[in-house]
């Protein structure tokens, strides 16, 4: 049983996480997997942060669950407060004949981020009625496929966010940490990320290196180097792909963050069976949840975002906007660490 629940376990690994960093570790039990916080995360008390491994911890629960019917396993996740000492989840399984695998779960391992400029044909109907069939199942959430007035007014939203994460120090900082300089860029990672994978154009791989240094970047703001970087960054990948969308919860914000996790996942892994390109833009709704006790985004920032969203989707809270399209395999991909680095050491 330890191996299958461990499989099981490898199918969670590979589901998206900020920055190719996971917020838990495992501990197998008897019947059940459950998934501790890591200290780290555990002592976060800022909402950008958790809402951002809840994110993940709502795809991690949902590959495992879908591995998990693969398997012949009916599950049941059981949530718990992270800052009670409690796991943050436990997966409770029970072996039966007339579990049906879930074809979605047959993407998993092939799923991934696409940075690449997308191009078309836009969605088909078929295709467009497959991609929301699969968030339907997740309750508390709602895919809005953007068009028009609203796909405009989200592309200048997601500008305007992108921008900002060059602009201030705190969001600059959090972006360039998390990629892996010391490697070349045709080499992957399996903590951090690569280069490679960002997809920048060979001529603006150097400059953007030298982004990396806030005192590099802090006088170019003044001329509005940071406006230039957001737009390749976010509304030229944007504006040109064929789908844009974004995901919505009417929960309170944790309960929607993991509901909206689980239908990014669900979401992505049918449009990986149906060949399409996709890539999370997160910037525009996750900054909303910055605090203003911590440095990060701006007041004028939330406010504008806060609006605009309330415009394309008014009585819910954005957690996920994403491009989708066709495209050439990415460059690089990021890799996984093995699932034995994520069970806690007494059950090695």
């Amino acid at each position: 049983m330890r191996d299958i629940f461990l499989d099981i376990a490898r199918s969670g690994i590979l589901a998206p996480s900020a920055d190719n960093k996971h917020v838990f570790r495992f501990d197998l039990t008897d019947t059940s997997i459950r998934l501790w916080p890591t200290h780290e995360f555990a002592a976060v008390t800022d909402r950008l942060p958790r809402v951002l491994g809840l994110l993940s911890m709502g795809a991690v629960v949902e590959n495992m669950r879908l591995r998990a019917s693969e398997l012949g396993f009916v599950t049941h996740a059981r949530w718990f407060d992270v800052i009670s000492g409690e796991p943050m989840v436990e997966l409770d399984m029970e072996s039966s004949p007339t579990q049906q695998a879930d074809e979605l779960a047959a993407a998993i391992a092939d799923r991934h981020t696409n940075r690449r400029m997308y191009r078309g044909p836009g969605l088909s109907v078929g295709e467009t009625t497959l991609l929301n069939a699969a968030v339907a199942p997740v309750e508390g959430t709602r895919l809005i496929w953007l068009h028009g007035a609203a796909r405009r007014q989200a592309l200048g939203l997601i500008w305007r966010a992108e921008s900002e994460r060059f602009l201030r120090k705190q969001l600059h900082h959090d972006i360039f940490s998390s990629i892996r300089f010391d490697l070349s860029w045709s080499e992957t990672a399996d903590w951090a990320l690569p280069p490679g994978a960002l997809e920048i154009e060979m001529p603006m791989r150097a400059p953007f290196k030298m982004l990396r240094h806030w005192a590099v970047m802090r006088p170019l703001t003044w001329m509005g180097m940071h406006r230039l970087v957001g737009l390749r960054a976010g509304w030229l990948p944007a504006w040109q792909a064929p789908a844009l969308g974004v995901l919505v919860s009417s929960l309170p914000i944790e309960q929607g963050a993991v509901a909206v996790g689980a239908a990014l996942e669900r979401l992505w892994l049918r449009a990986t069976l149906l060949d399409l390109a996709m890539q999370p833009l997160a910037a525009s709704a996750v900054l909303i949840q910055s605090s203003a006790a911590m440095p990060g985004a701006s007041d004028a920032l939330r406010s504008n975002l806060t609006t605009g969203w309330q415009t394309i989707a008014p009585a819910t809270t954005p957690l996920m906007v994403f491009r989708m399209g066709h495209a050439a395999p990415p460059s690089v991909c990021s890799r996984r660490r093995e699932v034995e680095e994520y069970v806690l050491p007494t059950h090695c």
